[in-house]
């Protein structure tokens, strides 16, 4: 699959995000885009582009446009193996994903060297992960891990056999918080930064749904759009996502 390297940067309001997944053959990049894009596709609007469009329609739009509250539409870019394809089109998306193995992460410094210059967010996404790894990715020095993917002999088996595979939506979300806006602010202080129109997308971590319900409260009283996502982090529960309609 090419991308021209012409290819336009999402609108800078907030209303369209392009997001790419790249890593070397084996990785696990494919199936973290399908299920990237097979999440997107049951709360909004996404194309998908590459590998990935073999498991989820491009175009696909299974519910009303705005389902998610905040009215995006999306674009899944599954690229081609390797740091060419990334090097051809950072420059065209919002946020990359570099999808590695415990034991491929001295592949990451290629795309880290590619991106320097670039104004796109990077993330890592680790698959095959095992309980023995996590000092291992801890140690790491490299770009922030976005999510890891447990090693489960039932992922690569639903791929062969053309299935997504199931995985927890919190999981999957996590991916997408980090694409909507990587930066955490306090319930005022995000209100304020959509109000001055510092941000075009804020990100509010809340402990539980009953101060979530809260806070989108809060934004949509205030005329903005609102979606709740859960996450995996230990300290609280899932994120509000809130931006200017």
């Amino acid at each position: 699959m090419e991308l021209h390297p012409l290819d336009r940067r999402s609108a800078t309001d907030g209303s369209a995000r392009r997001i790419g997944f790249f890593g070397a053959h084996r990785s696990g990049k494919t199936t973290v885009a399908t299920l990237v894009a097979d999440r997107l596709a049951d709360r909004t609007h996404v194309s998908v582009l590459g590998s990935a469009g073999a498991f989820v329609d491009s175009e696909s739009d299974r519910g009303t446009p705005d389902r998610s509250g905040l009215d995006i539409e999306w674009t899944v870019v599954d690229a081609d193996a390797g740091p060419e394809p990334f090097d051809r089109c950072v420059g065209s998306l919002d946020t990359a994903f570099v999808v590695v193995t415990p034991d491929t992460l001295d592949t990451v410094s290629a795309y880290e060297e590619i991106a320097t210059g670039y104004d796109t967010d990077l993330f890592l996404i680790v698959t095959r992960m095992r309980q023995a790894d996590r000092e291992l990715i801890r140690a790491f020095d490299g770009p922030e891990v976005a999510e890891y993917v447990y090693e489960d002999a039932a992922i690569p088996r639903a791929m062969e056999a053309d299935e997504i595979p199931t995985l927890e939506d919190r999981t999957v979300e996590a991916v997408l918080i980090e694409a909507l806006q990587p930066d955490r602010l306090e319930p005022d202080a995000a209100l304020d930064a959509l109000e001055a129109r510092r941000r075009s997308v804020v990100n509010v971590e809340v402990t539980d749904r009953s101060q979530a319900d809260a806070v989108m409260n809060m934004f949509e009283n205030a005329g903005h759009l609102t979606a709740y996502y859960g996450c995996n982090c230990t300290y609280h529960d899932g994120h509000v996502l809130a931006r200017m309609p």
